[in-house]
């Protein structure tokens, strides 16, 4: 019986026909490059060629449809009178579709007719949109080859120009783009209703609960009755968000009701918000090749008193530094100043300088990220220790001080171009306190330059120098060396030696010359020279070099740097670690 079985089986399988190798769809293009590598992209017997439904029927019914189909593609780039010579073969199961496109010349732009119909019509010769530079700024212009990228690039350019300004509401009622073949040529026209001009109503504001409105209506750029204008409300959703009240904000301004409103062409805002806890805790561990390793807590309070005042305490517990700080910001005025009260307490023991530091003050600052200044008044007590010396020194001083940063970057977490200037000045003017009056000047500013599109230029300087009668306080005194200084040197071991010990001295000239390549979008290598010194007299400031190699990371936080250094005048090897844009 199983003889009888195994016989049947095999005549079966002998019986059954061979399955047939599956058969294969091939397309040859020849073009130039460019519309070929667009065929070979978009046809759509390209794409449907490894379709497993594709049969030689659906083949030959895509064939015959490819001559239109290749005509419209290449239309997109401005040839409207190609030749198409196509063959279809079959070799083997194998089915080739051969095209040869001679695309002849493109179409140019022979004219561009530009009309604008609505509010526009009437408004103010000098009030933005102007018609006259909309048609000086017309992306495609006369003699330029048509593409339809173009053509659609140049209508969005156009109409975004009303939307951002004065008319959120306007549409292109009309775009014709007419081909004359003969003179290979093409006629462009675009019709623009710019609707009403709309302006900004009152604000709404959704969500408050532990805050109060004027925590949100200080930081509002935009008065009722403002002409409508979209960066204004990017701007008053980005001070909201940077305030660090709020987990979400999101800001808009009712533009598509405001024909309809009781009031016409007003657009009321709309502010909805979801506020941050008010009570916020942390705390961190890290290591600094400056410091050593670190223990950090902090705390948080977003509405102190239900003022809106912002607390913030931070303890930083390091082997060479102890810390801690206290600030109290109070909320922006409507005016833009945003003030503050600060006190901290540290003690730092570096190259044998035991330093002992309270300091308290208020600071007012204005302006925004890209020019931000301040003023500020403090007062200070100060004790310091020095290895090897005889003597202790303490002192108070009541100080003034003033500052602007200039940030002009590309990005503020990985900048490639651009540069940030740091400018303070910081004095005593009373001669009642213990050391006299005295003025501190001190510049930091950081360069970027991208020398290719994968090699990347950074230039750090610092100098400073303290004027006045008699010295200034050990804080307001310089030291150099570490890992934002001269690279090769231990932290703040560059200075006026006393006793055993490296103390601060009345100037400071540092620089740094760095070229980074980027190996992929994130990794990249460093090449470094540091140089600079501190000392109590311009002719101390002998300049001591450091130079290393390094790499570095693009992450999330901004550029983290690992180096070694090599110290010429020490003739040692440092290891330096840093994160982010130090400024």
């Amino acid at each position: 019986m199983r003889k009888i079985l195994l016989i049947c089986i095999l005549w079966l399988l002998w019986a059954l026909p061979a399955q047939a190798e599956p058969a294969q769809y091939q397309v040859e293009i020849t073009a130039p490059v460019p519309l070929k590598d667009l065929l070979k992209k978009h046809l759509d017997m390209v794409k449907w060629r490894d379709n497993p439904r594709m049969s030689p029927a659906e083949w030959k019914r895509l064939f015959s449809l490819a001559q239109q189909n290749i005509k419209d593609l290449i239309a997109t780039e401005g040839y409207f009178a190609a030749k198409i010579y196509q063959t279809l073969e079959s070799q083997n199961g194998t089915y080739i579709a051969k095209f040869v496109v001679e695309a002849g010349a493109p179409v140019l732009v022979s004219d561009v007719a530009l009309s604008f119909t609505g509010d526009i019509s009437t408004q103010a010769a000098d009030a933005k949109p102007n018609a006259e530079k909309l048609r000086e700024s017309w992306f495609l212009q006369k003699g330029a080859p048509f593409r339809q990228e173009s053509w659609n690039q140049a209508k969005r350019k156009l109409l975004t120009e009303f939307l951002v300004e004065r008319y959120p509401n306007a549409s292109i009622s009309n775009s014709k783009a007419e081909v004359n073949l003969e003179t290979q040529t093409i006629t462009l026209t675009v019709e623009v209703n710019s609707g009403n001009a709309i302006r900004f109503g009152d604000t709404t504001i959704i969500g408050l609960e532990r805050y109060r409105s004027k925590v949100v209506e200080n930081l509002n750029p935009i008065k009722p009755g403002d002409i409508y204008n979209q960066s204004d409300l990017v701007t008053f959703q980005t001070r909201l968000q940077e305030s660090g009240y709020f987990q979400t904000v999101e800001v808009t301004a009712d533009t598509l009701n405001s024909t309809n409103s009781a009031e016409p062409n007003i657009a009321p805002i709309k502010v909805k918000v979801i506020e941050n806890r008010s009570i916020k805790m942390g705390i961190g561990a890290g290591y600094s090749t400056n410091t050593g390793p670190r223990l950090q807590l902090s705390v948080e309070h977003l509405n102190l008193f239900n003022k809106g005042w912002k607390l913030s305490s931070n303890l930083k517990l390091e082997n060479n530094a102890q810390v801690l700080t206290s600030e109290i910001h109070l909320p922006t005025t409507k005016s833009g100043y945003r003030d503050s009260i600060n006190a901290n307490a540290s003690h730092t023991l570096v190259e044998g300088l035991d330093l002992t530091v309270a300091r308290a003050g208020v600071k007012r600052a204005w302006g925004d990220r890209k020019r931000e200044q301040y003023v500020s008044a403090n007062l200070l007590t100060e004790s310091s220790e020095v290895e090897g010396a005889s003597s202790d020194d303490s002192t108070y001083a009541a100080t003034l001080g003033y500052g602007i940063i200039l940030r002009r970057t590309d990005n503020d977490l990985s900048p490639t171009r651009g540069y940030l200037l740091n400018v303070q000045f910081t004095g005593a003017p009373f001669t009642s306190t213990d050391n006299g009056s005295f003025l501190q000047s001190h510049v930091k500013t950081q360069a970027y330059y991208p020398i290719t599109s994968s090699t990347q230029l950074i230039a750090r300087a610092e100098v400073g120098m303290v004027n006045g009668k008699n010295s200034a306080p050990e804080l307001y005194l310089f030291r150099a060396g570490g890992d934002q200084s001269v690279r090769g040197y231990a932290y703040q071991s560059l200075g006026v030696t006393e006793g055993d010990a490296i103390v601060g001295g009345r100037y400071i000239a540092t620089g740094s010359v760095e070229v980074v390549q980027w190996l992929t979008s994130q990794w990249g290598a460093a090449v470094f020279v540091d140089a600079g010194n501190a000392g109590n007299s311009l002719q101390d400031l002998s300049p001591v070099y450091g130079y290393g190699l390094g790499a570095r990371w693009k992450s999330p936080l901004g550029p983290i740097g690992a180096d070694i250094a090599y110290g010429e005048s020490t003739g040692e090897y440092r290891f330096h670690f840093n994160i982010g844009v130090a400024f």
